[in-house]
C-alpha cells in the first residue's frame, strides 16, 4: 500500500485530518498520542501539564472513545486526573460508573480522588464503592473515598466492608490503612 495511502489512514483513525486542526493542535495530538503509546516508560505528571490548555479536551475524547484501545483510554483517563481541565472530572464520573474494564474504572475512580474536593468525593464515589458488580472496583473506590476524601468518609468505607463477603473484604485492606492512618 502506497505510504500515503497508510498515512492517510492512520491520521483519521487517529481523528488528526480535521479541516480546522493547526498545526499546533496537530503537534498537541502527536505528542499525546506519542505518550499514550508508550509501553515502558511512564511519562511523569510535569511532562502531561506542561503539554498545556489544549490536552484535556484530546485526553476528555480518547478517553470516551470505545473505539481506542482499552490501555489508552486508561492512560488518556490517568492523565486527566494531571491536569484537569473543564471535563476532566465530568469524563472521570463517567467512566467510573460504566461497565468497562477494571483498568479503566479504577483510573477514572482515582483520578476522581485527584480532581474532586473531599466534600465532593463521598457523593461520587459511594454509588461506585456500592454498586460496582465486581469487588475490586468497589475497593478502588473504598480506598480512594478513604485517601482523599472527608475525614467522615471511613465510616462508610467501613459500613462497606462489613456489607461485603467474607470472600471480597482482604480487598479492602488498604482503604482500612488508609483509614488508619487519618
Amino acid at each position: 500500500m502506497p505510504i500515503a495511502i497508510v498515512s492517510a489512514l492512520l491520521a483519521a483513525a487517529l481523528g488528526a485530518a480535521t479541516p480546522s486542526a493547526t498545526p499546533a493542535d496537530e503537534q498537541l495530538r502527536q505528542q499525546i498520542d506519542a505518550y499514550l503509546g508508550s509501553i515502558d516508560t511512564p511519562i511523569p505528571a510535569a511532562r502531561w501539564k506542561a503539554l498545556g490548555a489544549g490536552a484535556p479536551a484530546i485526553l476528555a475524547a480518547i478517553a470516551r472513545d470505545a473505539r481506542e484501545l482499552p490501555s489508552r483510554r486508561t492512560k488518556a483517563v490517568e492523565a486527566l486526573g494531571v491536569v484537569g481541565g473543564g471535563e476532566a472530572a465530568q469524563v472521570a464520573r463517567e467512566l467510573s460508573g460504566k461497565d468497562a474494564s477494571f483498568a479503566l474504572r479504577a483510573a477514572a475512580v482515582e483520578a476522581l480522588g485527584r480532581l474532586l474536593p473531599p466534600s465532593e468525593l463521598e457523593a461520587a464515589l459511594a454509588p461506585v464503592m456500592k454498586g460496582a458488580a465486581q469487588a475490586r472496583v468497589r475497593a478502588v473506590a473504598a480506598e480512594t473515598l478513604a485517601r482523599h476524601g472527608p475525614k467522615d468518609a471511613c465510616a462508610t468505607v467501613r459500613a462497606q466492608v462489613d456489607a461485603e463477603a467474607p470472600n471480597d473484604r482482604a480487598r479492602y485492606h488498604r482503604a482500612l490503612t488508609a483509614c488508619e492512618k487519618r
